[in-house]
């Protein structure tokens, strides 16, 4: 099928999508994390009955302890690593648990470190809720985004005491997925230097093969004393609209420090997306393995193209996520590498800038879409690459 006519059927599915709908219809869009594949059938179902049972209203706690033992079994299963739903809180999504985690565990003023290019919002969180941001920038080598440890270690002491270890693992934008030894690395300057660990494991389940997703918890008991683990069905299964997160203590103290935040600042998802997450988690491997393999075969397929061009475009294919980290450095596209691309190619992407200092010329590119789109969005970059 043409991309114009992929790009139109797409279009009119997705009428209510931010991704579509915040540019002209002459733009194709590559930017905000969510998928074009639609929603696993189950989950489609049982929101339509409730829907058909007009079942909008205050979700009961039966509900949301659904949710949470789903969230339970899927983490035992999946990632081989024990979450019990008494350690749970429900949120409406991840962001909201760094602000809720850093505002009831980490002293005010105090260091909060993450590494670059990092997710905007651990710049927001920190910043909002009046905690020093500090940032130790990933360094690539042979083709691989690394810890900088020296770095790391260094940035850590500036941040004790009362403050904490910001992780987005697997890693957006780069799609680093952390090996044990790095995430034992992490762990031990986080004990080291008596820092919290708030992990963002949201992008987990899509990891490729050769990847597998380690919970930072998991690598010893100490550290579980000291982490806060953030997830949600929302990258995995499509279902970000629906504003339900999990946020797991992995301490008693934790979540008697989490809860003593009044329920009126801490929120409650609503009960289509517990509904719509519990059946995810309970019921939604099958579509998630078949959803992995198409977002496999358009991430292999981009950087097949975009190969060509490694002198003005360099990009490491990620080991999880569906989102590709370019580094337009040695090209011409100015004054931003996304705004170029927006005027001149008609593709929008997220700015470099929001997601590390100094970030003009890179650009977070979003592939979760139609297969046969793909050759039409790089062939969009290539254009402005070519003049």
């Amino acid at each position: 099928m043409e991309p114009g006519l992929i790009e139109g059927k797409i279009r009119s599915r997705r009428q209510y999508s931010v991704k579509w709908n915040e540019y002209p219809k002459e733009v194709l869009p590559a930017w905000i994390a969510d998928m074009d594949f639609g929603i696993p059938p189950l989950v489609k179902e049982g929101l339509a009955e409730a829907i058909e049972l007009s079942e909008t209203g205050y979700a009961p706690r039966k509900l949301t302890l659904d949710y949470l033992e789903a969230f339970s079994r899927w983490q035992l299963e999946e990632h081989k690593v024990s979450m019990n739903a008494s350690e749970m809180i429900a949120l409406t999504d991840v962001i909201q648990g760094f602000y809720l985690s850093i505002e009831a565990l980490c002293a005010k003023g105090a260091g909060i470190l993450f590494l670059t290019p990092s997710y905007p919002p651990f710049f927001s969180s920190v910043q909002a809720t009046n905690r020093k941001v500090l940032t130790s920038e990933l360094v690539l080598h042979d083709r691989r985004y690394e810890i900088d440890f020296d770095d790391f270690a260094k940035k850590a002491e500036q941040a004790n005491p009362g403050g904490a270890i910001l992780l987005c693992n697997p890693q957006n934008p780069t799609g680093r997925v952390f090996s044990t030894k790095e995430l034992e690395s992490i762990a031990q300057i986080a004990l080291s230097n008596d820092l919290w660990i708030i992990s963002d494991e949201i992008h987990a389940d899509l990891c490729y093969e050769g990847s597998v997703h380690i919970p930072i918890m998991s690598v010893a008991p100490e550290v579980a004393n000291k982490t806060v683990t953030l997830s949600s069905a929302s990258k995995s299964f499509n279902l970000a609209g629906l504003h339900t997160a999990v946020l797991h203590a992995g301490s008693t103290e934790i979540l008697s420090r989490l809860e003593s935040i009044p329920q009126g600042l801490r929120g409650s998802p609503g009960s289509l997306g517990l509904l719509a997450g519990q059946i995810a988690f309970s019921s939604g491997q099958q579509w998630l393995e078949e959803t992995l393999q198409k977002l496999d075969v358009n991430r292999k397929l981009f950087f097949e193209l975009i190969e060509p061009y490694r002198d003005q475009l360099r990009s490491e294919m990620p080991q999880a996520t569906y989102l590709a980290w370019l580094d337009f450095s040695g090209s011409l596209l100015k004054p931003t590498a996304q705004q170029y691309l927006l005027e001149h190619g008609h593709l929008a992407l997220n700015p470099g800038e929001n997601f590390i200092e100094n970030g003009r010329d890179f650009a977070r590119l979003n592939f979760a879409t139609e297969a046969d789109l793909i050759p039409e969005m790089t062939q969009r970059i290539i254009s402005c690459l070519n003049g």
